[in-house]
C-alpha cells in the first residue's frame, strides 16, 4: 500500500462511525465522525504513539489550522491541558507533514509550555531549529540581564556538557559553537557567559542545591514541579529551615507554588500514605481557588469510576477530580459525588482537610462493575420517590473515567442512549452529558457522532479543561462539536499560522 493510499484509508476511517464493544462488552462507537473532535477526545496519556499519528494526520485533512490549535492546546500548561509528551510526539509528525507550521510556530513553544520542550526536540530532526532558537534566546537573555530586564528559564533548561540531554547528542558542544565569538574556547564561553550567570541571575533552586547553598533557598518561590520531587531533599539538608517555612505556610504568612501541579499529583500522596501535609494542603487550595476563577458550575453531579481498568493513574485522577469538581458545584449538589457500584448512591464527602476528605470518599462504597445504567436508575429512583420536580434535578453530570461501561441493560443500544430512554419513561429532562476520558489506552467513544445534542467529550488531568466547559456547556447547544470551538476560538492561539 502507498503512503498516499494508506493516508486515504486513514481518513476515511474517521469519516463515519461504526459501532464496536467497549472492554466490558457495551456498544460503542469507532468515531464522532469528526476527526478534530476525535483528536481533542482520545489525546490523554496512555494513547497509543501509532494511534496519536493517525488522529493528527486525518484531522490535518478535516482542518490543518484547527489541529494546529489542538496540538498546542494540547500542551497549554496554563490554559490547556498541559500534556508534554504528547505534545512532543505531535510536533515530530508536524515536522514530517508540514515543516513550514513547524517553522512558523517554533518560538511559540515555550510560551504554551516551557524551555524543556524545546531542549527534548535534541535528537530528533527538530535538533538545528531547536539549538538555533535556544543561542538567539541566549544571547537576548544575556543582553537583558545585564540592562536589569526580566530574562527567560532558557539558561535552566539548556544542555549542560555530560548531563542527560547533552550526552548522546553533544548538544551542549553545538550549542557552544552557535554562540561562541572564539570557537577554541566555545565550551567556557558557554558556561562563563551563558549558563553559571545566567542560572545565578534566575536563583534556580537546582543551582543552590547542588552547591549546598540549602539556607539561600525561598521555599516560597520554588516552582510547585520542584517543590513535588526536591521536597525531600529539603527536608533532609535543611530540616530546620523547611520546618520553618511550614509553619509560616500554615500562619498564612507566606505562600506555596501549585499552579503547575494537576490535581491527581496532590491527592496521589494522600492516596499512599495518611499523614498531616501543610504543604499539599495549600497546593489544593491554590488549585481550587484557580479553578473556582474559571466558572460556575451549578446544578452539577460528577460521577468518579474507580474500576478494575482504571487502575494506577487514571483511578487517581478520577478520585481527585471527583473531590474537586463536587467541591466547586454549588448546593445543593456541592461535595457529592456518585461512584460507579452494582448498587450506586449519592456519596456526601465529609472531611475539613483535603487529607480526611480523600480518606473519606476511598472509604465509600467502590464496586469493580461500572454499570452506568444502575447509576440513573439510582437518580430517577431517588427523584421520583421524593417527588422531586423537574429543575430540582442535576441539569449536568461529569463522568470521569476511562468509559469502558458494562453492557446496558438493552444490548443493542449505547449506554448513553439507553439512559436517555431512562430519563424519558421517567419523565425528567436528560441531563447534559460530560464525558471525561482519563485513559487514552481504550480509542471508543460514547456517542457516534460530533453533533450529538446535550453532549460533551473532554480528556486529560488538567483542571483548566473546565473552561471550554463552562463556556459552552451551559448552552442548550452542547454537543462535542460545540464544546470543542471555544478551544479553536480562543485568543489564546490566535497566532499560530499554518
Amino acid at each position: 500500500m502507498s503512503t498516499q493510499t494508506s493516508k486515504a484509508a486513514i481518513i476515511k476511517k474517521y469519516l463515519k462511525a461504526k459501532k464496536t464493544k467497549t472492554a466490558k462488552g457495551a456498544v460503542a462507537y469507532t468515531t464522532t465522525g469528526d476527526a478534530r473532535v476525535d483528536l481533542f477526545y482520545h489525546t490523554a496519556r496512555g494513547i497509543n504513539r501509532e494511534q496519536l499519528r493517525e488522529m493528527l494526520t486525518a484531522s490535518w485533512a478535516k482542518s490543518p489550522l484547527d489541529t494546529l490549535k489542538i496540538i498546542f492546546y494540547n500542551r497549554d500548561c496554563r490554559g490547556g491541558k498541559g500534556e508534554r509528551e504528547i505534545f512532543h510526539h505531535s510536533i515530530v509528525w508536524l515536522h514530517e507533514q508540514s515543516p513550514e507550521s513547524v517553522a512558523k510556530n517554533f518560538k511559540l513553544i515555550p510560551h504554551f509550555g516551557s524551555w524543556k520542550d524545546v531542549t527534548s526536540l535534541i535528537g530528533t530532526g527538530l535538533e538545528p531549529k531547536a539549538l538555533e532558537v535556544m543561542a538567539a534566546q541566549l544571547q537576548e537573555d544575556a543582553k537583558n540581564m545585564a540592562d536589569g530586564k526580566t530574562v527567560s528559564l532558557c539558561a535552566k533548561w539548556a544542555p549542560s556538557e555530560h548531563k542527560a540531554n547533552d550526552t548522546a547528542s553533544k548538544a551542549a558542544k553545538k550549542l557552544a559553537v552557535l554562540l561562541a565569538v572564539n570557537r577554541t574556547n566555545a565550551k567556557k564561553e558557554y558556561r562563563k557567559q551563558y549558563l553559571s550567570p545566567l542560572r545565578k541571575h534566575l536563583a534556580i533552586v537546582e543551582r543552590n542545591m547542588s552547591q549546598n547553598e540549602w539556607d539561600k533557598i525561598e521555599y516560597s518561590k520554588v516552582p510547585s514541579r520542584a517543590m513535588k520531587l526536591s521536597r525531600k531533599a529539603f527536608e533532609r539538608h535543611d530540616e530546620a529551615g523547611f520546618k520553618k517555612y511550614q509553619e509560616s505556610l500554615v500562619k498564612g504568612e507566606t505562600k506555596v507554588n501549585a499552579k503547575q501541579l494537576f490535581p491527581h499529583e496532590i491527592v496521589q500522596e494522600f492516596i499512599s500514605r495518611q499523614e498531616d501535609d501543610v504543604i499539599l494542603e495549600e497546593q489544593w487550595k491554590v488549585l481550587e481557588a484557580e479553578t473556582a476563577k474559571l466558572g460556575s458550575l451549578a446544578d452539577c453531579i460528577v460521577l468518579s469510576d474507580v474500576s478494575g481498568s482504571m487502575s494506577g493513574t487514571p483511578m487517581q485522577v478520577s478520585v481527585a477530580l471527583g473531590l474537586l469538581i463536587s467541591r466547586l458545584t454549588a448546593a445543593p449538589f456541592k461535595d457529592i459525588v456518585i461512584t460507579f457500584h452494582e448498587t450506586p448512591s449519592f456519596h456526601h464527602v465529609q472531611g475539613n482537610s483535603l487529607k480526611e476528605r480523600v480518606a473519606d470518599l476511598l472509604a465509600s462504597p467502590w464496586g469493580g462493575s461500572t454499570n452506568f445504567n444502575a447509576v440513573f436508575k439510582m437518580i430517577l429512583e431517588t427523584a421520583q420517590k421524593n417527588n422531586l420536580p423537574a429543575e430540582a434535578m442535576p441539569k449536568k453530570l461529569f463522568v470521569i473515567s476511562d468509559m469502558q461501561f458494562d453492557a446496558a441493560d438493552n444490548k443493542f443500544k449505547s449506554n448513553h442512549q439507553n439512559m436517555i430512554d431512562q430519563y424519558k419513561k421517567a419523565g425528567y429532562p436528560v441531563p447534559q452529558m460530560i464525558y471525561w476520558n482519563v485513559n487514552g489506552a481504550y480509542t471508543t467513544t460514547p456517542v457516534g457522532s460530533a453533533s450529538t445534542p446535550g453532549v460533551g467529550l473532554v480528556s486529560g488531568f488538567s483542571p483548566s479543561i473546565l473552561k471550554a466547559i463552562i463556556q459552552n456547556g451551559n448552552t442548550d447547544s452542547l454537543s462535542p462539536l460545540a464544546l470543542l470551538q471555544p478551544v479553536l476560538d480562543d485568543a489564546r492561539y490566535a497566532d499560530l499560522l499554518v
